[in-house]
């Protein structure tokens, strides 16, 4: 079974504060052409997308840098859900939720609060969100997943220290996902494929989960 993890992206996508909208303006009408074609325009940075590590540090990998298999991995999930809007995430959630570093190694840890399926379309989706607390952030680094999947902004603003401790330990960010909460604890593999955009920090992503069984 299939599990698609994105956000829909259109007009209606909110974007991180100070990018841009995400526009999208035909350039070939069928009526007119005999096609259908659009330029859109959006900050990579918009609905769900992956961060590279040269997003924040400054000799970090691009996004076509880094090696293919690092966006297909077995899926650990993190019930959050429990926390509260505007709220810290810290070690202890994460602990009680079920965090094992050594189990984590090399798989994409999905950290699952439900806030981007209740916020997607609305102002709270970034300011309202719950956010990690930076000793949660150094742990999850310290245990070196290829990738975390989050449904909330990592961080809660400037100067963003989580996304230098995670993409500075090389682990990658993939944001603004959806459904999290309906994945199970682990028996799950994601693939997380970027668009192949050379030199940049950080591009569009689908992301989806294949449930076993």
């Amino acid at each position: 079974m299939l599990v698609d993890l994105s956000m829909p992206l259109s007009p209606k996508t909110v974007p991180v504060p100070g990018h841009p909208e995400p526009t999208f303006t035909p350039l070939h009408l069928l009526e007119r052409d005999g096609l259908r074609n659009t330029v859109m325009s959006l900050s990579l940075h918009t609905s769900t997308h992956i961060d590279a590590p040269s997003h924040f540090i400054a000799d970090g990998a691009a996004i076509d840098e880094i090696a293919i298999d690092r966006f297909h991995r077995p899926g650990r999930r993190l019930d959050l859900t429990g926390s509260e809007p505007g709220s810290q995430i810290g070690l202890q959630e994460l602990t009680a939720a079920g965090f094992d570093a050594a189990a984590s190694r090399e798989s994409i840890l999905m950290l699952a609060t439900g806030w981007t399926d209740r916020a997607f379309e609305t102002p709270q989706l970034y300011g309202g969100n719950p956010y990690l607390a930076l000793d949660a952030a150094e742990a999850i680094a310290a245990a070196a997943p290829s990738a975390i999947g989050l449904d909330f902004a990592v961080d809660r603003g400037k100067p963003f220290p989580n996304h230098v401790v995670l993409l500075g330990a090389g682990v990658l960010l993939i944001e603004n996902l959806m459904r999290l909460p309906e994945l199970p604890p682990d028996g799950f593999t994601v693939s997380a494929f970027p668009i192949r955009i050379v030199g940049e920090n950080g591009a569009p992503v689908r992301v989806v989960a294949e449930l076993s069984g």
